[in-house]
């Protein structure tokens, strides 16, 4: 069996899982009612609170910039393409693998459709075994009435990190207004082994008509900065083939494509 295809049906089981695992214990934590605002990564998008009647699509772009004590500096960059409709649904693809000599790519796309209680995922690109699998995500439960016992403070004398946040106003990004809050946290000295304290910030622009995280920003002079951020911002509908599979694509249950994938698999170990 060609490596490929073990590794992007093993991926897809894998993420899958893990992101309706995620969906429904999302639902769970908070009754039904809580809001989970997406930012544009694969779990947070499956994990996200469906919003109806305010399409979008974008590229995800996630930078990590870290300066070392001598100078030298270690950038990363990635992206991936998002999209949502007016129905709610969401499409987020990740690249797994790199084209061969400029051809295109080996991307694995993920669907999630909160009408259908799904999410679908396939592969593009060269020698992909073309099967769309579905699996079944739980509807959020309804509001149950929640009673707890008083919470009692627990006292330490280990000096605790302070947090402060900053609301910063309204602000405009891509031509959108959002709302940018700044949380600066200080890590007393003897936290984390540090003789010093340390200062680290997050910062988060949120469009709360879109209900969408536009941009984040975290800076920890321990990891350096990293950013995630949504350009390419288009708030035109996508176009609704985004969010099936494609043509001659077959759609089976995930569990059946795990399935057959273990049984290939033994057919192989045994030749």
């Amino acid at each position: 069996m060609p490596r490929m295809f073990r590794l992007i049906t093993a991926t897809i089981a894998a993420v899958m899982m893990s992101g309706a695992m995620s969906v429904a214990q999302s639902a769970s934590a908070t009754g039904g009612t809580g809001e989970v605002i997406s930012n544009g990564s694969l779990i947070h998008t499956l994990r996200a609170t469906p919003v109806i009647g305010q399409p979008y699509s974008a590229t995800q772009v996630h930078k990590t910039v870290r300066k070392l004590a001598d100078g030298t500096t270690i950038s990363h960059e990635g992206h991936h393409f998002v999209a949502r409709d007016s129905a709610g649904r969401v499409r987020v693809e990740m690249r797994i693998a790199k084209g061969p000599s400029g051809g295109p790519d080996t991307v694995l796309v993920f669907v999630a459709d909160p009408v259908a209680h799904t999410i679908t995922t396939w592969a593009t690109g060269p020698k992909v075994n073309k099967v769309a699998s579905v699996v079944k995500v739980p509807a959020e439960p309804k509001q149950k009435a929640v009673t707890s016992e008083p919470k009692v403070a627990r006292t330490s004398t280990r000096p605790q990190p302070v947090v402060t946040t900053e609301d910063l106003g309204v602000q405009a990004l891509d031509g959108l207004p959002v709302s940018d809050v700044r949380t600066t946290t200080v890590v007393p000295a003897g936290w984390s082994g540090n003789d010093a304290p340390i200062t680290k910030t997050r910062e988060v622009w949120t469009s709360a008509d879109l209900k969408l995280v536009m941009k984040e920003q975290w800076e920890d002079p321990r990891s350096g900065e990293r950013t995630i951020e949504l350009s390419n911002f288009s708030r035109v509908e996508p176009d609704t083939a985004l969010f099936r599979a494609p043509q001659g694509y077959a759609v089976k249950d995930a569990l059946q494509t795990m399935k057959e994938l273990a049984e290939k698999l033994s057919e192989a170990e045994n030749q």
